[in-house]
């Protein structure tokens, strides 16, 4: 299979015909840490014409911006590299923050109340060492959990890091040797994503039929499966009753839907609310006082650490972002120095006097 027809398929699939409601939020984030621990936090975005006019009753930010925050269109618009796309950055939204902990951002659309971008686990800290001060900022977004099938049914924890996490490319492999691996990873992939949606319609139409129903959808998931995962087209309750009555030359499962649709196409909104998560692309800038000395972070900015945070990483796992930095305390050096000095001074004294 081509490997670019399965990257458009997976980013076809997460952000358009699963959700097609939810569009992708570009956005990229500063957080200054200041001595205090206070924070200055500025998220830029791309906005469209009318916002950038004054338009605000369509926000471009994947937050809600109250009162606490300055918005507005940037002074300079910028390019910002996602990886998968290059946005120009022309609104931000500020705020200060006095305390970086338990600063949860509210959801602009309310189907992604749930992503876990909107709600890390952050905190700074400062540690005094007479001649340094050490600044740490730390932040945890936590795994996409909930999932209606287990990605570890389709890849291996090595294969999950290949294709999901910021991973340097086997030893020894070449580019024909990796592309051959990301075209079979993406492949389980799209069969993964396509298994969720029919576990899902499968699980509230099962729910809701009879025991001789049951028999049939037991079957025809033993006989079709297989085919419906090579297919790359997701499955709604709608559709899977479609399949049903024409594997089974029938319309009891299509009369079933019918008389339950509001039911059903509920329940499967609400499984398949997990798919917004995706729905935010996020790079991350820490800035904090003095020299930065370590970081977990693979790029940078002007010597500023960046991360790279989405729905595609969280799925591996727990992302933590890390930083240290240490200002120099000169009153320390200066008060040593004269301590050192008052010292040799009354040293050198006591030693003439003798």
């Amino acid at each position: 299979m081509n490997i670019m027809k399965h990257t458009g398929i997976i980013t076809l699939v997460l952000t358009i015909m699963a959700v097609s409601s939810c569009s992708t939020y570009y956005s990229y984030m500063t957080t200054g840490i200041r001595r205090d621990l206070s924070a200055d936090r500025t998220v830029w975005t791309q906005a469209d014409s009318a916002y950038l006019a004054g338009d605000r009753s369509d926000s471009p930010f994947f937050f809600k911006t109250d009162s606490l925050w300055e918005t507005g269109p940037a002074a300079e618009p910028f390019s910002m590299d996602f990886h998968d796309e290059t946005m120009t950055m022309n609104a931000y939204a500020s705020r200060h923050l006095e305390n970086i902990g338990g600063n949860r951002m509210q959801a602009a659309d309310k189907d992604m109340e749930r992503n876990p971008l909107l709600s890390p686990e952050e905190s700074a800290s400062r540690e005094f060492r007479w001649f340094y001060t050490i600044y740490t900022y730390k932040a945890v977004y936590r795994q996409i959990a909930d999932l209606p099938v287990p990605l570890s049914e389709y890849m291996d924890r090595k294969e999950q890091e290949i294709l999901f996490r910021e991973t340097a490319s086997p030893a020894g492999w070449n580019g024909v040797e990796m592309y051959c691996i990301l075209d079979d990873l993406n492949s389980m992939f799209a069969k993964w994503y396509v298994h969720c949606t029919f576990k899902v319609s499968y699980d509230i139409i099962y729910a809701l039929a009879g025991q001789p129903a049951r028999r049939q959808m037991e079957s025809f998931k033993d006989e079709s499966l297989k085919k419906i995962l090579s297919d790359d087209n997701d499955i709604s309750p709608e559709s899977l009753c479609r399949m049903l009555d024409k594997h089974f030359n029938t319309d009891d499962f299509g009369r079933l839907y019918r008389e339950n649709k509001d039911f059903a196409d509920s329940g499967y909104s609400e499984k398949e609310s997990v798919l917004y998560d995706f729905g935010i692309s996020l790079i991350s800038e820490t800035r904090l006082p003095g020299k930065l000395v370590s970081t977990n972070a693979s790029a940078f900015n002007e010597g500023y650490p960046q991360w790279k945070i989405d729905g595609y990483r969280l799925l591996y796992g727990d992302l933590t972002l890390e930083a240290s930095s240490r200002t120099a305390n000169i009153w320390a050096f200066a008060v040593t120095f004269l301590v050192l000095a008052a010292t040799l001074y009354l040293i050198r004294r006591y030693t003439v006097r003798r």
